[in-house]
């Protein structure tokens, strides 16, 4: 058998998203298969597969497919410049392809598919751009012409049940019997002496709770986790004294409107005192931000998977959730 992995994931801007995350932790399991030949699709750039394949094994293989690419309108453009191409070069008749993402292209067409689908939150909300109603529209053709690829897929996987009667929803002539769900599983990389570098110097003494939200799109419910967090400590005796809430993750300190709304949301509400933004953290902080807060809220609307669901049980804190879409599976 002959596997092709789309790895480009692991190198864009979602490289340190669920997605890249995703790609990078299937693609470190899988290859461990050693009576299959692997052809992993990468970008002539660095990936967070780097290390992995450093001293990679004989039946894996790297396939360069040019310039580094961000996932954007020009998708469709990139996968038949520098998709396809390649993998129409090193395909055989033995060859299976993996898409871990399907926005970067399906190629159903031409050789045998399984796809992974994370979830249909686009759909759902009818939010497939944070910019105006143009883009939406636009962005929403394009979803649909790629998504729709799916249909000639020989497989799909999913990440939850309820991720599955989603895409069924949609797509209810699809075989049920060839989607099959994988839960998944996360990784917490080590520890990091330097940790608690953004956390304020009291931290110890008034605890915190945390949220790794990941993004201030709708169905996050950044907001709301703030709201609730506002009325706990109106509950309080004391609201110096209160725990603190820290927001960690890169997207919350971005000059983007959206990050901007969510910050001034917060000062409004009187908590810029309150709320820590960390920004971005290694993945090797994550095990101790979550094992010593009070816990972790993840109040997401709605949720393929949530993949911090598991972080945050592995590293042994308390978990907080929304009693909704794939939650009370998971938990």
């Amino acid at each position: 058998m002959h596997i092709i992995i789309d790895c480009t994931t692991t190198q864009n801007q979602f490289k340190h998203h669920g997605i890249g995350v995703y790609t990078k932790q299937a693609v470190k399991n899988i290859i461990k298969h050693p009576k299959t030949k692997f052809s992993l699709l990468l970008f002539n750039a660095p990936s967070t597969l780097d290390k992995i394949l450093e001293n990679k094994p004989s039946n894996v293989e790297i396939v360069r497919i040019g310039k580094l690419r961000k996932s954007d309108y020009l998708n469709k453009l990139w996968f038949h410049t520098q998709y396809l191409p390649n993998i129409k070069k090193i395909k055989t008749n033995k060859s299976i392809y993996f898409c871990p993402y399907f926005w970067a292209g399906i190629p159903s067409n031409t050789l045998p598919t399984i796809l992974m689908v994370h979830d249909m939150i686009l759909p759902i909300f009818n939010i497939y751009s944070e910019g105006n109603k143009l883009k939406n529209f636009v962005k929403k053709q394009l979803y649909w012409l790629e998504l729709n690829n799916s249909k000639k897929c020989k497989g799909i996987v999913v990440n939850s049940e309820c991720t599955k009667q989603d895409y069924l929803k949609y797509y209810p002539d699809y075989d049920p019997n060839r989607i099959k769900v994988i839960y998944l599983d996360a990784e917490l990389e080590g520890t990091n002496p330097n940790w608690d570098e953004k956390l304020p110097n009291d931290y110890k003494q008034k605890g915190y709770y945390i949220y790794m939200g990941g993004t201030v799109y709708k169905n996050k419910n950044s907001k709301g986790a703030v709201d609730g967090y506002s009325n706990l400590i109106q509950r309080l005796n004391s609201k110096e004294k209160a725990p603190y809430l820290v927001i960690a993750g890169g997207n919350f300190v971005k000059d983007n409107p959206q990050a901007q709304e969510f910050r001034l949301y917060i000062k409004d509400k009187g908590l810029e005192n309150k709320v820590i933004l960390t920004g971005f953290y290694e993945d090797n902080q994550a095990q101790q931000l979550l094992s010593n807060s009070i816990a972790m809220l993840h109040l997401s609307l709605y949720e393929g998977f949530g993949i911090s669901l598991v972080e945050g049980m592995k590293a042994g804190t308390a978990v907080i959730a929304h009693n909704g879409s794939c939650y009370p599976e998971v938990l």
